[in-house]
């Protein structure tokens, strides 16, 4: 999804992953960051905010996403990049 949404290619990330296309339902794909989470993740939710995507700041996130039994709020993940 992440690669599609680099490539500006909207339509290709609403299928990813989806049965039913997120637009169907008027709704988005949205990338989280959690447990199960990845560096990727971290990297686009940094990006996707002007945030630099320092090592510093996605090692501090990704560390506090996988020490988590849930997904981190936008709150919390901003809290993290400072």
């Amino acid at each position: 999804m992440i690669k599609a949404l680099r490539k500006r290619d909207r339509a290709l990330a609403d299928r990813v992953y989806s049965a039913v296309p997120a637009s169907v339902l008027g709704r988005e794909q949205r990338i989280e960051v959690g447990p199960m989470s990845g560096e990727s993740n971290v990297v686009y939710w940094l990006e996707s905010r002007g945030i630099e995507a320092t090592r510093e700041r996605i090692d501090r996130i990704l560390a506090d996403a996988k020490a988590s039994d849930r997904l981190l709020n936008e709150e919390e993940l901003r809290g993290l990049a400072t």
